[in-house]
């Protein structure tokens, strides 16, 4: 099996060291960063390619990891499909509903397997909180993360990061929605109160109202004021009858009169996303996947309707704002 990578950055250097902790050669590597490209290749022994064409053309890869800026994610997704390429794309999956369709479509119509790295799908906690709720109702399902400045300059610009609720809580929205099931309303309010728009152009204060399908309800609180050494880990919690789940990078916590019960997570926090797509793409197995195409545009979408009526102060409907595309 051979591995490309497409996009020589943070994310994509997370990727390649779980890869190679599982076995997996990287024999390709581009990123429009030809010095990048080519420390990543030294490392793990791949070949430089100029652009994705060019790997996708030439390199004999079964896979591409797509893990630049989300602003250049559809082009490479799209080639990777047609040319029948398997494919794995950080999240969030694009910047916009109308470029996520179009990888979606692509994707479909090559039948390749994709995956969306939510991976916080493929923890143990959160394995483990589905066998605890199964059809159990939920009544609340509450986001929360508090953090600082992105460390990465353009995640600070909301026009080209789209903010922390689409770069970074869409994590525990996708979290939210796979255990208390589809959004269908969205409400949200943003602020700038502690930095300048001229140091920061982005929101340093969010809280978001969803409402789901299911009849729960949903809240989702996060900023960008605060210092990196805050102790408030994100989490999720679920609010069950006389039980509460939280879920929480480390793992999973119950909640009950009689004491919180504790389930760690024993493996690296992206070994389960990277083992499955690997497993997934070797035994030809789609159904492995969590988190195909069509669940990241799901939770993008969630993400998306809060900008828009953050930036509108409308309660959007999801149906229809899917259906209208809206990039907003």
């Amino acid at each position: 099996m051979k591995i490309g990578i497409i996009g020589a950055g943070r994310m994509g250097h997370t990727h390649a060291r779980e890869l190679h902790a599982l076995g997996v050669p990287i024999t390709a590597v581009c990123d429009i960063q030809p010095d990048r490209a080519q420390f990543m290749a030294d490392m793990y022994g791949a070949q430089v390619y100029p652009t994705d064409q060019a790997l996708l053309d030439d390199a004999g890869v079964d896979a591409v990891y797509v893990t630049t800026p989300t602003r250049d994610h559809i082009e490479p997704v799209v080639r990777a499909a047609e040319r029948g390429v398997h494919l794995f794309v950080e999240k969030p999956l694009a910047f916009t509903l109308a470029e996520a369709e179009e990888a979606a479509r692509a994707v479909e119509k090559a039948g390749v397997i994709s995956c969306v790295g939510y991976h916080w799908r493929y923890t143990e906690a959160v394995q483990q909180a589905e066998a605890l709720v199964q059809d159990q109702p939920i009544a609340l399902l509450a986001c929360r993360w508090y953090w600082t400045l992105p460390p990465i300059e353009w995640l600070r610009n909301k026009d080209l990061g789209g903010g922390q609720i689409v770069d970074q809580i869409t994590h525990l929205i996708d979290l939210a929605q796979h255990l208390g099931g589809p959004v269908d309303r969205v409400y949200a309010a943003y602020a700038l109160q502690t930095r300048t728009d001229a140091e920061f152009h982005n929101w340093d204060g969010y809280a978001v109202t969803l409402t789901f399908g299911s009849g729960a309800v949903g809240t989702v609180t996060g900023t960008y004021a605060l210092f990196p050494q805050i102790s408030e880990r994100p989490h999720l919690d679920l609010a069950l009858r006389e039980r509460m789940l939280r879920i929480t990078p480390e793992g999973l916590e119950v909640h009950t009169a009689a004491g919180i019960e504790t389930f760690a997570n024993t493996r690296p926090f992206y070994r389960g996303l990277n083992e499955t797509f690997v497993r997934a793409v070797r035994e030809g197995r789609p159904d492995l996947v969590r988190t195909p195409i069509r669940a990241g545009l799901l939770s993008l979408a969630v993400t998306l309707a809060a900008n828009h009526s953050a930036a509108t102060g409308e309660i959007v409907r999801m149906d229809q704002f899917m259906s209208q595309g809206n990039a907003v």
